[in-house]
């Protein structure tokens, strides 16, 4: 098996997963999209992971790369229709490249979970 990582920041990486990788004879390799790395040809990966990130799906003049991303995202799962793993940006991205609505949670009214009681998201 050969996954392809999209990362968004050094420090979102796949963590614990990589020991995993190692001890199952995984190859995976990282596209450092904050870093200007090119999105390489997709058909020799068997599934793909894209980690999160400290920008928004919609953050495109920030950094014009996610417009590629989402294309690559939506080509993915759509056309190639191989699995697809997304961490909170991750998600995002694929909600966005595939049609939905993706905003910020004050926008949303969304509520959560904290400390045993409702509050409204805050940032």
């Amino acid at each position: 098996m050969r996954i392809l990582v999209f990362q968004h920041i050094e420090c979102e990486h796949p963590g614990m997963f990589r020991n995993y990788f190692a001890e199952l004879g995984v190859e995976w390799d990282v596209v450092e999209l904050d870093q200007g790395q090119p999105i390489p040809n997709l058909n020799p990966y068997d599934a793909l992971w894209v980690m999160g990130g400290p920008m928004d799906v919609w953050d495109v003049e920030e950094h014009p790369w996610l417009i590629q991303e989402k294309e690559a995202i939506r080509l993915w799962v759509k056309e190639m229709k191989r699995p697809y793993l997304g961490l909170c940006l991750g998600h995002q991205l694929l909600a966005d490249a595939l049609g939905g609505r993706v905003c910020s949670p004050e926008a949303s009214g969304n509520w959560h979970l904290s400390s045993g009681t409702h509050k409204k998201w805050s940032r």
